[in-house]
């Protein structure tokens, strides 16, 4: 019988972000449909439960949906995934929030990505994207300034 296959290595997106506001208000800007599209996507549907579903879509981009892996309220949030057309199954996105200072800790992590070729541009993708959309998040609740505008020069 021939040797199991080794599963490769996986990488890990680790960031965090100061954010002057209160845990609250920074946890429900990850999980309310009507925050969510304030800072991050153009569509936004968000069950705040485990084992419920999330949909995020952008006008000229992608939709994600999937399930909600884990939802403490206040704390932490963990989607499975995925990417439209291609398979990133067993990668994690979580979101966690904790109170620090005069403001919010938050924390994200998505796991998962092999370290193989075909993944190195996803990856590199989310490192961009979650870093953009971060510093997002925190420009809306500290200075109510969405980076995302078109007015923007």
């Amino acid at each position: 019988m021939p040797a199991a296959k080794p599963v490769p290595d996986t990488r890990t997106l680790n960031h965090q972000y100061f954010v002057r506001a209160s845990p609250e208000k920074v946890f429900d800007a990850l999980t309310d449909p009507k925050l969510l599209v304030k800072w991050l996507a153009d569509r936004a549907e968000f069950s705040r439960r485990k084992g419920g579903t999330y949909l995020l879509g952008w006008t000229d981009g992608p939709t994600h949906t999937g399930e909600v892996l884990e939802y403490v309220p206040g704390k932490t949030v963990a989607l499975a995934w995925e990417w439209p057309g291609v398979t990133l199954k067993g990668t994690v996105f979580r979101l966690s929030v904790e109170p620090k200072g005069d403001g919010a800790l938050l924390v994200v992590e998505h796991t998962g990505f092999p370290k193989l070729e075909e993944w190195t541009d996803l990856y590199g993708g989310a490192e961009w994207g979650w870093t953009y959309f971060a510093l997002n998040l925190k420009s809306v609740l500290e200075n109510g300034h969405d980076l995302r505008s078109r007015y923007d020069g």
